[in-house]
């Protein structure tokens, strides 16, 4: 008897193996062949010899809902293919490798065994997070195999789980450590050999292991923790993974599809998958080819950061999770002691989180290196900059590095508002060269945290380089999107009259730090504006508004005169609070906030007097406090008004661009799908702009109106 391989890489030319028409017509063909051949006595089916068994469905067949009806198409479904594994009447056993996820995850949970690799396997069902819910299966076998709790984890979530994971769970039924391939598809023969002397297990006739009452204390406890704002999908999982105990198989599947079919097509679901793709458009690379660099395929290439302080320990940390060799520098003995301590706590405390093992954290650390002397970094293949945001400082160091450095180095400075072109200028003078291998790597702090960078490419800065860039902040697992040269670049450009506005809200209008953070948090966003203010450093805005030359600053007979440059709306509340209070922050225990040490170890704002009473003092208007909606438009308007600025002068690629990052830096809420999105989707450009000449007329010579 024979154990026949319907093996996933035969026809897809994809190592992520999506299933697509042409995957899900070859297994459906596969299986009637081998369930008609009298000599097949058992099926395993395997993602091939690549990395991963299935990442999941093809999402670009959810552009076409008729994709997802097999009576309406002429190509089977992803429904049809589980059905018709579960109802083999051959065992089938599931081979799993690296990805095992959404519709991958539901072609597996139709096998009758499930076998994985122990260290590259990473099973999961993360559908909430692209706008929909399990659509072949998933919210109604996943229970009924490891349980309603736990299921409900993996798919409200999204989360994945590993091998080991796994098979505690009894999600899978064997693991295998051997690296080959082949090893895994022989361990799941062996499971399919055994499988054809016993009954055939079928998860669609168990029960969920819960009793009703359990189940339903489960699900409301579950209800209780899902967000109040923008859980579509979420709501809709939950409500499908309920009719796994309430209802039999069959109507738990038609009701799964109902609510499939809803969520798809709901704003919500089209704005989620809307970022989606939009990320993976942002990642592209604008190269047509990306050159051959060891940064890209080599580990322990010596790297660089020059700056100790947050960002520089956050950015060495990012380089050395990914394999390279890092000297981290400073002038200051101390900011080196302190960013070494910063890595290691870090690290530390990944490793009590079981995020990674001890071992490797050792390894880790290793390859960290602290050194005050320039001269150490004679070796390295990229230096990232990332001291005091000052020209001078900046390009100083940069005319230093070019003397020390290999020519063929890649020198980056993480800035987040200064000139890249002028940088270059003063750094590198005519070396063209140089200049070419040049560019920003804006990093959004917590730099180990936050997904997003942006690559700023200066107007020497070569194709080539910026293809490494793309292809490198891909390596080091960050999101990265190429913006254009200018103050602010794309983002600190767009969030400058955001923040603007909202401090004067507080002094023409009456609103309370409250009322607007509030109001946005209510929208949907991650922090409000004052927090996230509080978060970033107060001092951080200040510095800026000094570079633009906004901030009094005293003459020659002392006196503190008002800046000719500054804008006709403005006020002195924010530099006061800074220079005159020390409300740095979170960092200093008070900013627009008091931070009290033992109210959530500091990092709750609790509402300040002294705030209160500075802001009384600068109030300039009784008038009535704007509603919610009034703060959303009057903040968040002037925000996408600059982005379609940014977009007319090439600074942002696209306006799908500017989605990616306010969703991945700025806390931009993911199911209103970006700024730009929202505008076009939600607010509709010609009442965005019917309300823009509305407050352009209301508040004259304001540039972001």
């Amino acid at each position: 008897m024979v154990t026949h391989v319907i093996d996933f890489s035969t026809v897809s030319k994809n190592p992520l193996n999506p299933l697509g028409s042409k995957l899900r017509a070859y297994i459906l063909q596969e299986l009637q062949s081998a369930t008609s051949n009298p000599t097949i006595s058992s099926i395993v089916v395997f993602g091939g010899s690549g990395p991963h068994f299935s990442a999941g469905a093809d999402l670009t067949e959810f552009s076409s809902v008729s994709t997802l009806h097999a009576d309406e198409s002429t190509s089977s479904t992803l429904i049809d293919v589980v059905n018709a594994i579960e109802a083999s009447p051959k065992p089938v056993v599931a081979a799993i490798r690296g990805a095992c996820l959404g519709g991958g995850l539901e072609v597996a949970l139709a096998c009758h065994y499930r076998v994985a690799h122990s260290k590259r396997s990473k099973l999961g069902l993360p559908e909430v997070h692209v706008g929909v819910i399990p659509g072949a299966g998933g919210t109604q076998r996943l229970p009924r195999l490891i349980g309603l709790q736990r299921a409900l984890q993996m798919i409200l979530t999204g989360v994945p789980v590993n091998a080991s994971q796994a098979l505690k769970m009894k999600l899978i039924d064997a693991m295998v450590d051997d690296e080959d391939p082949k090893q895994l598809l022989n361990k799941a023969k062996e499971w399919a050999r055994w499988a054809e002397v016993m009954p055939i297990r079928r998860t669609s006739q168990m029960k969920v292991p819960e009793d009703a009452a359990a189940a339903h204390v489960i699900c409301h406890a579950a209800s209780l923790s899902l967000p109040q704002h923008g859980n579509t999908g979420v709501q809709a999982a939950l409500k499908a993974c309920r009719a796994s105990y309430t209802l039999p198989f069959g109507k738990g599947m038609q009701l799964e599809h109902e609510l499939f079919v809803q969520v798809l097509l709901s704003a919500q679901g089209q704005a989620h998958r809307h970022a989606f793709f939009a990320v993976r458009k942002a990642q592209k690379t604008l190269s047509s080819s990306v050159p051959h660099h060891p940064l890209l395929s080599e580990t322990g290439v010596s790297t660089a950061v020059v700056g100790a302080g947050t960002m520089g320990a956050g950015i060495a940390l990012v380089l050395l999770q990914s394999g390279f060799k890092v000297h981290l520098s400073d002038i200051s003995p101390l900011a080196l002691q302190r960013g070494r301590q910063t890595i290691e706590g870090i690290v530390q405390r990944m490793v009590q989180r079981k995020k990674l093992q001890p071992a490797a954290a050792k390894q880790l650390l290793s390859r960290l290196t602290c050194t005050e002397n320039l001269n150490d970094l004679n070796s390295s293949r990229l230096v990232v900059e990332a001291v005091v945001e000052n020209m001078k400082v900046k390009a100083s160091l940069f005319h230093k590095l070019d003397q020390i450095t290999p020519a063929d180095c890649i020198l980056l400075s993480n800035t987040s508002t200064l000139d890249i072109d002028q940088m270059g200028t003063q750094s590198f003078g005519s070396n063209h060269t140089r200049r070419s291998k040049f560019a920003g790597w804006h990093f959004f702090s917590p730099a180990h945290v936050m997904q997003l960078v942006e690559i700023v490419v200066g107007t020497d800065t070569s194709s080539e380089t910026v293809g490494l860039l793309q292809a490198l902040t891909k390596r080091i697992r960050k999101i990265g999107v190429v913006v254009g040269n200018c103050d602010g670049f794309c983002g600190n450009r767009m969030v400058r009259p955001y923040s603007n506005e909202s401090v004067l809200l507080l002094v023409e209008q009456g609103n309370t730090i409250q009322d607007i953070d509030k109001a946005l948090l209510e929208f949907g966003m991650a922090l409000g504006p004052f927090q996230m203010s509080d978060l970033a450093g107060n001092d951080v805005g200040y510095n800026v508004r000094r570079e633009l030359g906004w901030v009094r600053s005293d003459d020659e007979n002392g006196t503190r005169s008002v800046p000719d440059s500054r804008p006709s709306r403005y006020t002195e509340l924010a530099d006061v609070m800074v220079t005159k209070l020390g409300r740095l922050g979170q960092k200093a225990g008070k900013g627009w906030y008091d931070y009290d040490p033992t109210v959530e170890k500091g990092r709750k704002g609790l509402p300040s007097q002294e705030m209160a009473d500075l802001i009384e003092q600068y109030k300039s208007s009784t008038s009535n406090r704007l509603s919610a909606r009034e703060i959303i438009e009057r903040v968040l308007y002037p925000l996408v008004n600059e982005g379609f600025k940014c977009l007319e002068e090439n600074i942002a690629r696209s306006p799908g661009d500017i989605d990616v990052m306010y969703l991945y830096g700025y806390g931009w809420p993911f199911w209103r799908g970006g700024t730009m999105y929202w505008a076009n989707h939600e607010v509709r450009l010609d009442a965005l702009l019917s309300k823009l000449r509305e407050f352009s007329q209301q508040f004259p010579n304001t540039p972001h109106y």
